[in-house]
């Protein structure tokens, strides 16, 4: 039996998803930008699905910039907008963090960097000098759920303009971007049973976002390149069926609360502060996590030791080595189980089996 718990890197394709990507695969073939009938035909699947994604988060369709994935539109969200001091936390994505890298190395902007301990984010943001903020609403690897609300209230009154990663927030939190108040807010269709390659950045009205890539005026000027419209009529259908996905989270967490309190028999949670429900992380005693990640795949049990993006690397989680730096051995160990709506009772049974077969046969 195959077990899948890594919905935080990408969700299962929802079935509605699959259906509406064939019949645009068959109808939306042509250059959506060609201004002739196959190219307006194309183009009309993109428009519903930007009505369909905007209609999901609280935004206006002319908000709404589709992108490749959540990557570039947190990429785009950090490097669009104009700033000389940034503030961001030590705990981000490595598409906003190294995004901000590449921010210090080509134009000199200075960062503060706001730490989260254990999971646990301050309830004020140190302001002075600064001009944008960059920060995570649910983090990737422990779930830890920022108190991003209250920081772009605190923004808002300071004057400073604040980008919004919510791409693991999007359908485990409520999200309404024009209640929120931030300036730009970035969102991934593969977190929602949507397709990879598909992503969108939300931008305010008063907010000037400089497009990051050449060779094109598409989505406004804000982004050239020709959009996906197949990736696209998934990520919309998706996003017209977040309702159902935020019913399902309760359910989910109590599958999740299973789970850890099987594996705390073997480790420690990572993460002290609020959470979403869709995730655990736990440092599993005597074991490295990428060599557990690789002995559970061997079982059926496909987990994770940190951001997909940096699979393969067999090195610490860089976000459990910022929440404990004085316990090595915490990020060393972090395994990360993240589940879904799909997630089944069974599915538990068969993961927790295997990990007791794993965890006690061997340990290095």
């Amino acid at each position: 039996m195959s077990v899948y718990l890594d919905h935080h890197a990408a969700t299962p394709l929802a079935p509605e998803v699959v259906e509406a990507m064939t019949e645009a695969r068959a109808a939306a073939w042509a250059n959506p930008s060609s201004a002739h009938a196959a190219g307006r035909a194309a183009r009309r699947w993109i428009e519903e699905a930007r009505a369909r994604v905007a209609s999901a988060i609280g935004a206006r369709p002319a908000d709404v910039v589709f992108t490749s994935g959540g990557t570039e539109a947190c990429n785009l969200g950090v490097l669009g907008i104009a700033a000389r001091r940034v503030l961001t936390t030590s705990v981000e994505h490595p598409a906003v963090a190294e995004a901000i890298a590449e921010a210090i190395a080509s134009r000199g902007v200075e960062v503060v960097t706001v730490d989260v301990p254990r999971g646990v984010a301050p309830a004020r943001l140190p302001l002075d000098g600064v001009d944008l903020v960059c920060v995570q609403w649910v983090n990737h690897e422990t779930g830890a759920r920022l108190p991003v609300e209250r920081w772009v209230a605190e923004c808002r009154d300071a004057g400073v303009p604040v980008f919004v990663d919510a791409c693991q927030a999007l359908g485990k939190l409520e999200i309404d971007v024009t209640a929120l108040g931030a300036s730009a807010v970035a969102f991934a269709a593969s977190k929602i049973g949507g397709p990879l390659g598909a992503g969108a950045l939300w931008i305010a009205r008063d907010t000037a976002v400089a497009s990051r890539a050449l060779g094109g005026a598409q989505e406004r000027g804000r982004r050239a390149g020709s959009p996906d419209p197949v990736a696209l009529a998934g990520f919309g259908v998706a996003a017209s069926h977040l309702g159902r996905r935020l019913a399902a989270m309760p359910a989910v967490a109590a599958r999740r609360d299973r789970l850890e309190a099987a594996l705390l028999e073997h480790g420690e949670v990572n993460g002290e502060g609020p959470r979403v429900g869709t995730v655990t992380n736990v440092a599993v005693r005597g074991w490295n996590g990428a060599r557990l990640v690789a002995a559970l795949d061997v079982e059926g049990v496909m987990t994770s030791h940190g951001a997909a993006c940096s699979s393969g690397v067999d090195a610490p989680s860089a976000v459990v080595q910022a929440m404990y730096p004085d316990e090595a051995e915490r990020a060393e160990s972090a395994l990360r189980l993240s589940l879904g709506p799909s997630t089944t009772d069974d599915d538990l049974d068969a993961a927790i089996d295997a990990i007791e077969r794993v965890v006690s046969r061997r340990r290095t």
